[in-house]
Order: C-alpha cells, then structure tokens, then sequence
C-alpha cells in the first residue's frame, strides 16, 4: 500500500497533463500533486510486522524506481511538446489580434443586421487570414485549420469562436456601375472573385527612397519586384526676338513643356510608364506603353513612346540636349511619339543598340488615319566601348536610321518651324506655339500626306572627358498632295554640326544631366557655382523647290530653306536645375512673312530656359 501512493500521485498528475494544454497548468499540477501525495505517504506509519524482506523490498523498489524515472522523461518529453504548441498558439493570437483589429473598422453594424450564406464558415484560427477580407470565402467551402496543436478543450472554444456566413455582417459597399473601385467596394476584385492560384498575399509592405542615379522617387516591394516611381520636368523660357511681331515669334515668357512621368514594374521584367505633358497651352498624353525585359538583348515594348528615328530624338533626352531645342531636320521630321510596337536592345557587351518597329503613319498622333504603317529602325555602334577610359575613343559612336512607309493622312508637321516639335497646328491657329516660335514654311491649306516616305539618317557622336561633338546627315522624301493634285515627291535634305565642353572637371559618356563637382550653393561653408558648359551648333535644313511649283506652299510668303547658328552657355546649378543661356541666329533663303507685314530675311533670338528635372 505503501509503495503504490507515489505511483497514484504520478497518475493524476499524468491524467492533468492529458487534460490541460497550458505548460503552466503542468507546472502547478506536479507542485501540488507531489506535495499532497508524497508528503501524505510519510505521514503513514505501518506495523513493523508487515514490512517485507529488506532484499525483496528494495528489489521492488528499484523496479519502481526505474518505472517512475522513464515516466519522468515521458512527462519532460509531453511538457516540451506543451511549450512548443504554446509558442504556437501564441503566434496564431497575435495573428488573429491583428484581424480582429482590421476587422472591428471594417464592420459597422452588428453581426445578426446582415446575413451571408449557412454553407460556410470562417474560423478566428484560420491560417488563411479569412478575417482580413472574409467576404473573399467561397461558398460551399470550410475554411480549414490544423489541429493538431489544438486539445479538445481548445477545439471546443475554437467551435465557441467559429462564425457561419449568416452570422456575419461586413457591410462592405458594393461597386459602382462599371465595377469602380471609387465607391469603396469591388466584387470583381482579385481578392474576393479569384479563388484557384489566389495567393492571398495581402497588403505588403513599400520601402520608398529617392533613385539618384536614375532619378524619381519611387516605392518598391521588399523583393524589388513591384515597384511606382513618379519623375517630373518643368521648363521656363524667356524669349527675346530681334523682330517681333505679334501673332510670329512674339518676345515673352512661355512654358513649352511641364510633364509627369508615372513608371514602374509589375515584376521586374515587366516595365511599364504613363505620362502627360503640358505643352504651351495644351495638356495631352506623352507616353503609355509596357516593355517586356526578359534579355536585355531583345525587349519588345507595346504602346505610345518614342520611335526610333534620328539620333537627337531617339537617343538624346530633351533634359540632356546641349541647346534648348533639336536641329532643324530632327525638330521638323523626326520619328516622334506614335502608337505601335517595337523590339530592341543591346548586343555585344552594349557595343551595339538596335531598334525596329511598326507605327501609325501620322507624326506625334492619337490615331491611326489608315490601315497603314510606318517601319522604323535604328543601329548606333560603340565598337570601343568597353576600353579603359585612357583609350580616346572609347565613347565613339556611329549609326544610322530609317523610317519608311505609305501616308494617307492630315500633314504633320502643318508649319515648319525654327524651334518646336511637329504638331498639325497651322499657323492661322491662335495658340502659343504661333507666339513662341518662328513658322519659315506653312502648308496651303487642304494639303495633306499622301504617298511614300523614304527617309534616313547617318550619325556620329564622340564623348571624351568633358567634351561633347554630335553631328548628323539627313535625307529623303516626303509625298503630299492638294485636294485635287496627285502625289508630289518631295526631296530634304538636312545636316548639324554640334559641340560643347564642359570646363569645371565632370567628365560623361554619354548625353546627360551633370551633377557638378562643387553644386551651386552660397550658404557658409558649402560654397560652389556649379557646372559650366559652352556649345555651339550649325544646323540646316532644304526642301525641293517642288514644294512651291506643285502648289503645297506659297513662294511668296515662305522659304524652302532655313539655317539656324547657335552660341550658348549651359549652367547645371545642381543634378535638378539646368539653365540654358543661347543665342540664335536664324537665316531663311528667301524673306518670310510676318504677323506685321514686313517679310524678314532673318532673326535673332535671346533665349533663357530655365530646367528642373527629377
């Protein structure tokens, strides 16, 4: 009787363990269970006679002794597992406190206002976070959570927790007409209308930081592959004409460009951008493509954006552009922004950039006029590229473009113009673009493009320390037609020379913004004035005299060929602030007209941009 007390204080103490899933419970259970029954056992005192064998006795007790120690490590063992599980469920409670919290601001009524569907529930214990959006349920489904780590105890207060759809009210607001998200709920949404391959993976956590070497601002995932990005540009120009004369090149204060610049990725090789711009006195979309970069050495972008023709346009942004504007032949006839499709890339350790693809016809248009296209393509070789930076050539590069196709549509550009983009405006329009630059030829009116494009470009650039030189040969065709006239070919020809060097120590390999050695700064302490770069440009541009014999233009009021001298001094505050200072001298070969009456052989213009880009 004597030796089975201790053994029958385990047993309660093992019954507790089985019942309980509190390692704390555990804890107290053995405390108390070992004071009563042990403490109990010596208080008894047995007649002498009934005592066994000391030999027998202690034989017995060893054996028991033995029992009680492997019950010991089973007992270790089972409290081990307790803290463990413990852990456990103390994970799930800090993940179902943070439901519990998202969902008490997402219900406003009771739960019995709102009925949901009686074949399915949801468990506070889910691992599939239904509480986050528990509208996301499918019908006919049971969320299902493990068990294992739960005791019946614990299942039963689990059942206590478990809601039914019909217990449950959201009050989520539905879509608007449409599915807009804007009325606060979307049905179709991933969340709540996928349910296979749904990962449900939540709201995740955006790191934001400034690109200094790409610029933008911009919000990425922790695994880099999502990402926004916003980037931004504004330019000020104050324009002094020799000449003015109001309704043609009137001297002021104008805005050609402002943009936003929205960009991204939806995993890393899936780029995207959308972006607006405001230009004098119009607001209008820039770009809006994706671009598909699983090579670099053949990426295929879909969309709006610019094509690959002329080496000014397609390689050299308008932030990075050594005069405040393009020559005369890339201002008038280059590729533009069009909607098409196009592949590109680099080869040979970026010793060579390629670009092909297929537009709409008209230039800087919102629309295709016909069912044709426009093929466009692009090669500049960098065959030293990858030299040590000793080597003088290692930044030269030569190439050529084309762009080629069948037109059928209003004319683009309607006037050419000294300084300013193509545009279908027309020189009897009354917006700025009249007022800010110089027209030197204006189609009749009732002109339009018909008929082939064949037109090319040979390029060179060379980048050395701080010097800059571009320099280009254009040429080719353009057909147009009155309404009553068949086709006329038109020959141009076109070629610019360029250079600037930048005299306070930055070196480039290429066209971009400077970030100067000593940025402008007059607070104490921190004294600079910037970087420095002078240029000069020579830039000209001829059409066939075809242009006034098959009654496109009028002899009398405009010249078939225009060249421009440009003298400037580029001043880069800081890597965000540019300020373009230029003179431009304007030559046209034969007077041109006026908004006063009085034909001009040429004009000069004093020209201040002003530049902030990020």
């Amino acid at each position: 009787m004597v030796d089975s007390i201790p053994m029958r204080g385990v047993s309660q103490i093992l019954a507790t363990i089985r019942r309980t899933d509190s390692w704390l419970h555990v804890f107290v259970a053995c405390i108390v269970f070992g004071w009563t029954e042990f403490g109990n056992a010596e208080e008894l005192s047995l007649p002498t006679a009934q005592r066994a064998d000391p030999a027998e006795f202690a034989a017995q007790n060893a054996n028991e002794a033995i029992d009680f120690v492997e019950s010991m490590r089973v007992l270790e063992r089972r409290i081990d597992l307790l803290m463990k599980q413990n852990e456990d469920l103390e994970r799930h409670n800090n993940r179902l406190a943070a439901q519990f919290d998202d969902l008490s601001r997402r219900i406003e009524k009771p739960f019995d206002q709102k009925k949901l569907p009686q074949d399915s529930y949801f468990s506070l214990y889910s691992d599939s976070n239904p509480l986050a959006d528990p509208e996301s349920l499918p019908d006919s489904s049971n969320v299902v959570v493990p068990t294992n780590y739960l005791s019946s105890d614990l299942q039963q207060s689990r059942k206590a927790f478990s809601l039914t759809r019909n217990e449950v009210d959201l009050d989520v607001p539905h879509a608007a007409g449409g599915g807009s998200k804007a009325s606060g709920g979307d049905p179709t949404s991933t969340g709540r209308a996928q349910e296979d391959g749904n990962r449900h993976v939540g709201k995740l956590a955006l790191k934001p930081y400034y690109d200094f070497d790409s610029d933008g601002f911009r919000f990425t995932t922790e695994d880099n592959e999502f990402s926004f990005g916003v980037r931004g540009l504004v330019q000020l120009d104050g324009k002094a004409y020799s000449e003015p004369s109001p309704g043609f090149a009137s001297s002021g204060f104008y805005t050609p460009r402002s943009r936003f610049y929205f960009e991204g990725q939806l995993t890393k090789p899936i780029q995207y951008e959308f972006s607006f711009q405001q230009t004098y006195d119009s607001v209008n979309l820039l770009d809006a493509y994706v671009n598909f970069n699983y090579d670099p050495a053949f990426q295929v972008r879909l969309g709006r954006y610019k094509t690959p023709f002329t080496y000014e346009w397609y390689r050299v942004h308008i932030w990075d552009l050594l005069a405040p504007e393009r020559s005369l032949f890339a201002t008038n006839f280059e590729g533009q922004r069009r909607f098409g499709a196009m592949g590109w890339g680099t080869l040979f350790e970026n010793r060579v950039e390629y670009a092909v693809g297929s537009f709409n016809t008209q230039r800087n248009g919102y629309q295709p006029f016909n069912n044709l296209q426009d093929v466009m393509a692009f090669v500049n070789f960098k065959p030293f590229y990858n030299e040590d930076r000793s080597f003088a050539l290692r930044d030269l590069q030569f190439g050529g473009s084309v762009n080629a196709g069948y037109e059928n549509q209003p004319v683009a550009p309607a006037a050419l113009r000294t300084n300013n983009a193509p545009s279908t405006s027309a020189v009897s329009d009354s917006g700025a673009v009249n007022f800010a630059t110089l027209p030197f030829l204006a189609f009749n009116q009732g002109v339009t493009e018909h008929g082939g494009r064949a037109l090319w470009e040979l390029h060179t650039a060379w980048y050395h320390g701080g010097l800059t030189v571009l320099g280009a040969w254009q040429s080719g065709t353009e057909s147009y037609s009155t309404a009553a006239g068949a086709p006329s070919r038109i020959p141009i020809n076109g070629w610019f020379l360029q250079a600037g060097y930048i005299f306070t120590g930055e070196t480039i390999r290429d066209r971009t913004l400077i970030d100067p050695l000593h940025p402008f700064d007059l607070r104490p302490g921190r004294l600079g004035f910037g970087a420095f770069e002078p240029t000069a440009r020579y830039s000209e541009l001829t059409l066939d005299r075809r242009v006034f014999s098959d009654g496109l233009a009028d002899p009398s009021l405009w010249t078939n060929q225009a060249k421009l001298v440009d003298i400037g001094l580029n001043w880069y505050l800081n890597k965000f602030v540019k300020v373009y200072f230029d003179w431009e001298h304007a030559m046209f070969g034969s007077p041109v007209s006026s908004a006063s009456g009085h034909p001009q052989q040429a004009n000069d213009l004093f020209w201040i941009r002003t530049q902030i880009y990020f």
